[in-house]
């Protein structure tokens, strides 16, 4: 059970249509497919979104790894992943000293090592690690759309379509981000509604903002500030606001998860898997948030189905798990994923079954998301 080869393929999704927020506008999703073949010819997949920085560094980063996985056994993914973060940079300027960086970097190894690893042993990566508490996970329903009649229309067609939380990505200006915020309200009726300003407000703007939107019942506002004002900012603004909060950006590494859950600053954790480098990372995150009472929420970033398999098979086995996760892959034009039907039903998806991380990759996706890479200007 042994690595024979490892390979990277950059890819560009398209979306369905433009995606605003906060920091602008995208078209697309650019990623690295990640492939890792055993011996006995089984492949394992994961992806590396390029969220948070251009995807050549990452694609360099990513094959630094080759030399490290070669010849080892597909068993050893603790090992290897300490390997990768201790080595893969050179010993002076070891990843392990950027989790935040190599974290986003190296998830795709990872998961693709836990999707080899499963259809080595031919089980879901849930039983590999301890079995599953939940049969199904629950998602909010988000809302796309460039103006405010737009964000209310989509609003009231996921209402429609069984969505019981809805999230509305806000921080667009004030007047926008009042005016949509009402729309959507009035779309959904009494339905549970999160808005997300992804840490474009200032403390100031942020207490002025939550206290005008706090009229229409606001379940949560996640990440309203900057994750450099660290916990106390959050918990300075948590004490003047009557609206929970969720730390996003804020918590990467384990070490921020003790510090923020530790100091009461949060009621939710929004953390995902390329956040926290894959996995295992992730389950630790949750297990601290846990002991502090504080639920993790699935988080979603410019990502395909293959993240989405991932996550349903890590956050199957976490009991702290929120009911309003996010998934990103219905955003794309055409996802990566063949089978099974990742469309939500009433807000809800059922954790996968099948060996490893349990999809079946669209071969003929792959192709053309290659080709629109191979395309993009330079």
């Amino acid at each position: 059970m042994k690595i024979k080869d490892f390979r990277v393929t950059p890819l560009f999704c398209r979306f369905k249509q433009p995606y605003f927020w906060a920091q602008g506008r995208h078209d697309g999703a650019h990623i690295a497919l990640v492939h890792i073949e055993t011996e006995e010819g089984i492949l394992g997949l994961g992806e590396t979104p390029a969220t948070m920085m251009p995807i050549h560094p990452i694609l360099s980063f990513l094959n630094t790894v080759k030399p490290l996985l070669i010849g080892q056994s597909i068993c050893d993914i603790s090992h290897l992943i300490r390997e990768i973060y201790t080595r893969s940079f050179g010993i002076e300027t070891a990843s392990h000293s950027s989790p935040r960086i190599a974290n986003q970097i190296f998830a795709g190894v990872e998961l693709a090592l836990w999707d080899a690893l499963g259809k080595t042993v031919n089980l879901p990566v849930y039983d590999i690690l301890g079995g599953k508490i939940h049969k199904e996970i629950s998602y909010f329903g988000f809302i796309q759309g460039d103006t405010v009649d737009e964000l209310s229309s989509h609003a009231k067609e996921l209402s429609d379509d069984g969505f019981e939380v809805l999230y509305l990505k806000v921080g667009r200006g004030e007047d926008f981000d009042f005016q949509a915020t009402k729309a959507v309200r009035e779309s959904i009726g009494g339905k549970r509604l999160r808005v997300d300003p992804n840490e474009a407000w200032s403390s100031l703007q942020a207490e002025n903002m939550i206290r005008k939107l706090s009229q229409f019942d606001l379940e949560m506002v996640e990440q309203p500030i900057s994750a450099l004002s660290g916990v106390n900012g959050l918990k300075s603004l948590k004490t003047n606001c009557s609206i929970p909060l969720a730390a996003d950006q804020s918590v990467f590494t384990p070490e921020e998860a003790e510090t923020m859950c530790s100091s009461g600053a949060v009621n939710l954790v929004t953390v995902g898997l390329h956040e926290t480098g894959g996995i295992l990372g992730f389950k630790k995150v949750a297990s601290i948030a846990e002991v502090f009472g504080i639920d993790i929420c699935l988080h979603g970033v410019f990502e395909t189905g293959i993240t989405t398999c991932a996550s349903l098979q890590a956050a199957s086995t976490i009991p702290n798990l929120d009911d309003g996760n996010q998934i990103m892959f219905q955003l794309l034009e055409e996802d990566l994923v063949l089978k099974p039907d990742l469309r939500p039903n009433s807000g809800k998806i059922k954790v996968l079954t099948g060996p490893g991380l349990g999809f079946e990759l669209n071969e003929d996706a792959v192709k053309r998301a290659t080709d629109a890479y191979k395309n993009l200007p330079r």
